[in-house]
């Protein structure tokens, strides 16, 4: 079945044309299993990565209105999570090339910061525990750097009443288009407040009936004020205290979701649904689960319509919410997701050791030999790669590569009767003067789960006894899937 030719949108004149109008998403595999059409708004679309993008074009629009924005002298000074700095940042060419003063907590992932810091914003961490009325707070340090820097504007996403304007007038309008006004349940993770407050606003008003869920970490404060510990490790949803542009009188419903089931739930929408959202969606689409869960099913009435927002990219949380080991590190993995990578990492190889890969032996290259031979001898055995041993004592001294040496031959830089340790790759430095580079010694004993996860990094290994005197082969992760494929009989084999 083909798909149905869209006009693509005209060429935009800034990158601020091309925020909004994000897609809705049928999530089928959530909605199937819990009987209810799940849609996701998918935010994290905009050319910022998130929601705030819509927040940012705004708030600046109202800059420019009132004539504060003054030019590369303006310092907006912005308390967030991270992704309204970046929004910020981003639009900066486009309205005078202003200053950035970004408060962040020290939650923040490291991937933000450094997306922060290569837009040349300049980074205040904050403690996650301080309260918003605490002097340690970031909105306490914010209103101190704002008052002591000429031309500096506080943009305080938690009272600006912008925050909520763009989403009753824009996102909200999206939405009736998008579902044409069929709408029975509306969930979105709430910080800031301006989201849910906006939306529920024109929705509530041109939906009857329709239901707002607002979605919070457990142990935040948000619904009901109590100043609790912030202990929790999602990013862009919760809080200590209740913003003032939060109107939780059109909130039927709050959820508090658990760490786990918003990084295990993040992880299955973008293995089952392939939406790279990032964990505070996760965090949306349970607590929608979870709501549905309590609905009354009828089997003549329709399937419940469930929209759900979510507000940023996985990409700007590849360090935590992506990285298994960080996940295991911080027990954030569900039961099912636990057992997949454990299958993954080292059940499926059974305890197996690279001796069991029963690989050829090393076919190897002397210092001494041309790059014309070792052209010619790995183009003829279809090898990438010659480990490069010393003929006294037959010790490895690194290798050669084919596509290096090919590079280096069209550039002209090298020739065919050039000696091979001009060009190899030394396990004891880099190549030619180049830095001394890590070795990590694989053995016929090595085991296989082992060498899965050096091949994460590696293209090939080079096999050596214990004392790395003898090359005894080479290993690529194809001799590693091959050897999967020849052992299991049935089923997948990785």
């Amino acid at each position: 079945m083909s798909a149905t030719l869209i006009a693509p949108p005209p060429i935009a004149d800034a990158l601020a044309d091309t925020i909004g109008n994000t897609p809705i998403v049928r999530l089928k595999t959530a909605g199937n299993k819990a009987e209810i059409e799940l849609f996701a708004k998918t935010e994290f679309s905009n050319p910022g990565g998130s929601i705030k993008d819509r927040v940012a074009r705004r708030i600046l629009s109202n800059l420019r209105a009132a004539n504060k924005i003054k030019g590369s002298t303006s310092v907006l000074v912005v308390p967030s999570s991270g992704n309204l700095a970046i929004s910020l940042a981003l639009l900066a060419p486009q309205n005078g090339q202003y200053k950035v003063i970004g408060l962040v907590p020290e939650r923040t992932s490291e991937d933000r910061i450094q997306l922060l810091k290569s837009l040349g914003v300049e980074i205040v961490r904050t403690p996650i525990e301080a309260h918003a009325d605490s002097a340690e707070s970031q909105f306490s340090i914010a209103k101190k750097i704002a008052t002591d820097l000429p031309d500096a504007i506080l943009i305080d996403e938690f009272a600006d009443g912008a925050n909520v304007q763009v989403h009753s007038q824009e996102t909200a309008e999206e939405i009736l288009i998008q579902c044409e006004g069929r709408l029975d349940v509306l969930v979105v993770g709430v910080e800031s407040g301006g989201t849910i407050t906006g939306l529920a606003r024109t929705l509530k008003a041109k939906i009857p009936g329709l239901k707002v869920v607002g979605v919070e970490p457990e142990h935040s404060s948000l619904q009901d004020g109590v100043n609790r510990s912030g202990a929790w490790k999602i990013e862009d949803i919760g809080g200590n205290f209740t913003p003032s542009i939060l109107d939780k009188s059109i909130v039927d419903a709050w959820v508090q979701i658990s760490d786990q089931e918003s990084y295990s739930t993040a992880r299955q929408i973008i293995r089952e649904e392939g939406l790279f959202c990032g964990p505070s969606s996760g965090s949306v689409v349970a607590a929608a689960l979870r709501y549905c869960e309590s609905m009354p099913v009828s089997p003549e009435a329709h399937k419940p319509r469930v929209l759900t927002i979510l507000n940023d990219t996985a990409r700007n949380y590849t360090s935590t919410l992506l990285s298994d080991d960080w996940l295991l590190e911080h027990d954030l993995m569900d039961e099912t997701m636990a057992k997949s990578v454990a299958y993954h990492r080292h059940e499926k190889y059974r305890a197996a050791s690279v001796e069991e890969l029963q690989l050829p032996a090393a076919v190897t290259i002397p210092p001494t030999a041309t790059v014309g031979y070792a052209l010619d001898l790995m183009m003829t055995r279809e090898f990438s790669q010659l480990p490069v041993i010393n003929p006294t004592n037959r010790k490895l001294m690194g290798y050669i590569s084919l596509t290096a040496l090919t590079t280096v031959m069209e550039e002209g830089r090298a020739q065919e009767s050039d000696l091979v340790s001009k060009w190899m790759y030394s396990f004891q430095k880099g190549k030619k003067g180049g830095e001394r580079s890590t070795y990590e010694t694989i053995t016929p004993d090595t085991p296989l789960a082992d060498l899965a996860k050096f091949f994460e990094k590696h293209s090939f290994a080079v096999v050596t006894d214990n004392d790395r005197r003898w090359c005894l082969g080479i290993a690529t992760k194809y001799d590693l899937m091959t050897f999967l494929n020849r052992r299991q009989s049935s089923g997948r084999a990785f």
